[in-house]
């Protein structure tokens, strides 16, 4: 597990009231986890919250809502440019515990799956 690199892929709209609690718990994982959020139109505060608040998040506007799997399709391209080994897709709202990368990983290397859910 000492070469991985983790992408966090979440698709915003309105995210502002699960904002902390989603990202937070990415920043908590025992696992680096490097989130992408792309953004399908909010019209609230969400991409200027997370610019100020998750520097480590790379963010991707959408100047239109492209939907949640053209949306999802454009931060997996992202990272697999970035060098991604692992994608893992989250929805805005919800979160991770401290281990449940590392466990996920750890079932896919020992049943050498391609896809782990």
């Amino acid at each position: 597990m000492d070469n991985v690199n983790v992408y966090c892929i979440i698709v915003t709209y309105n995210a502002m009231k699960w904002v902390d609690t989603c990202l937070g718990s990415l920043r908590n994982s025992s696992i680096n986890i490097h989130p992408v959020i792309i953004d399908n139109r909010s019209n609230d505060d969400t991409i200027n919250y997370i610019s100020n608040n998750y520097p480590e998040a790379h963010i991707i506007i959408n100047n239109k809502n492209k939907g949640f799997g053209q949306a999802n399709n454009q931060g997996i391209e992202y990272a697999y440019k970035k060098g991604a080994t692992h994608f893992f897709l989250l929805n805005q709202d919800a979160w991770i515990y401290e281990d449940t990368i590392r466990k996920l990983i750890e079932v896919q290397d020992k049943f050498e799956l391609t896809i782990v859910s």
